[in-house]
């Protein structure tokens, strides 16, 4: 193990509500860790099922995982807070209640961020669905980099980073994102510097905690870390909150209310006619942009938004998301309020009335695209997010041997191999050398009965 005298501090917090049994596997990724210097901080908002026992469970085998709760129901946003508030310096990350580290996952960390010599990295995460999160059989995705999966290290360039948030509204599936929110990790520094730009001290400024810190943050600095090698993984359980807006079904929809009820406290930014929180990417990539920008002396330069590119991004990913029909009258509303604040209220409902919903469903089994490679989990064998996260971090060595150059290589090996054993060599010694003064062993020479006796 790696000695607590020589190496920094990291701390992972996991904010969590009521996912007791995922819970139960994301503590073993993060037990199964050959790290010392390790503080894993599950903050439980007040759950009603066996939350507390799990992790009570886990401490006692493990000292270096810990409970705390900031009280009953203080809602996600006062959680991630008061989860935050618990680290000592040095470095943070952030999973969820059903998310998890790779094997080896913070010794991997600590080493990137030591050959960067930078305070923030980030980091291609596979996703893991757990069976019945969004089809009946489990799903592995992992980032390609053409033929191979992502590999290597570089440095990013914030300002593009940021331009390239500002155009493109996606914030995640930008594998570059260095939110620390199972993305990425950060020193506490530039946490705390954060929180001296923002009022009351707190690190989030807007209703959802994940992308934000990637945005934030990424203006911190001047560049940041990339490796191409993943150290967490992001799960999905079937209680994942944001698996609500996709289902269908009156218990979805409530509880996707009640989220909605708990995040109006915090509406989005003036520029989005401060309408209350909606789980669109495009708007909350923009609402991270605005709010971000706000801070006094931040030094992130973000380009002026095109609001109307805006809108109808949003308006794009309900026509092509799996977003149930009756979720959609909430989010129009919300988009038909930012277009009427710029100028763009007509354009926009003409938009909708000719839009067709796309009837795409979501892509199942084994398949790949440009960007991913998704594997059927229960085909692998992997049934939740330890069994994932072993799975990811077998594939990536395996793939790392498997580049081009690799494979051309074992090719001239084998080929090699092939031709030397076709080749005739030295001859075997004379009969003289090999029957000379030996006789064959007898059954009593070797004291075994003989077949006669």
């Amino acid at each position: 193990m790696a000695s607590r005298d020589r190496t920094p501090r990291v701390s992972v917090i996991i904010p969590t509500k009521d996912r007791a049994d995922h819970l139960a596997q994301t503590l073993r990724t993060c037990a199964m860790q050959e790290y010392d210097n390790l503080d894993v901080i599950v903050s439980d908002d007040g759950s009603r099922d066996h939350t507390r026992d799990v992790v009570m469970d886990a401490a006692a085998r493990d000292p270096r995982i810990r409970y705390a709760t900031p009280g009953d129901g203080v809602g996600m946003f006062e959680n991630f807070e008061f989860a935050l508030r618990q680290v000592a310096p040095g470095y943070v990350l952030a999973l969820g209640g059903d998310d998890g580290l790779m094997p080896h996952g913070v010794e991997g960390m600590v080493d990137a961020l030591a050959s960067s010599g930078l305070p923030l990295l980030a980091w291609p995460t596979p996703s893991f669905f757990y069976a019945g999160a969004r089809s009946p059989a489990g799903q592995l995705i992992l980032h390609l980099d053409g033929v191979r999966l992502q590999h290597g290290s570089r440095e990013i360039d914030s300002t593009a980073f940021l331009a390239r948030q500002a155009h493109d509204l996606y914030y995640v599936i930008d594998i570059e994102s260095p939110m620390f929110y199972v993305k990425g990790i950060t020193s506490t520094e530039l946490v705390d510097r954060v929180r001296a730009r923002t009022p009351g001290g707190y690190f989030w400024s807007c209703s959802t905690p994940d992308g934000y810190s990637g945005i934030v943050l990424a203006g911190e600095v001047e560049r940041f870390a990339f490796s191409g090698l993943p150290y967490s993984l992001h799960g999905v359980s079937p209680s994942s909150q944001g698996l609500n807006y996709y289902a269908k079904g009156e218990k979805a929809k409530k509880q996707s209310e009640a989220f909605f009820r708990t995040a109006a406290t915090r509406p989005m930014h003036a520029q989005l006619a401060s309408q209350p929180y909606s789980p669109l990417i495009p708007l909350m990539t923009a609402d991270f942009l605005l709010t971000a920008q706000d801070l006094p002396g931040w030094p992130g330069r973000v380009p002026a938004l095109d609001m109307w590119r805006v809108v109808e991004r949003s308006l794009g990913e309900l026509r092509d998301g799996q977003f149930a029909l009756d979720r959609t009258p909430r989010e129009l509303a919300i988009l038909a309020a930012i277009a009427d604040q710029h100028g763009h209220g007509a354009r926009f409902r003409a938009l909708v009335a000719k839009t067709r919903r796309n009837r795409r469903s979501v892509l199942e089994g084994n398949a790949f695209s440009p960007q991913r490679l998704y594997l059927n989990a229960d085909a692998l064998g992997v049934q939740n997010v330890y069994d994932a996260a072993h799975a990811a971090y077998t594939l990536h060595r395996l793939s790392a041997v498997g580049s081009i150059g690799a494979l051309r290589r074992a090719a001239v090996n084998s080929v090699r191999y092939r031709s030397l054993s076709m080749r005739a060599g030295e001859p075997f010694p004379p009969e003289s050398a090999w029957t000379t003064g030996t006789t064959p062993p007898s059954s009593t020479d070797s004291g075994t009965p003989s077949s006669s006796s």
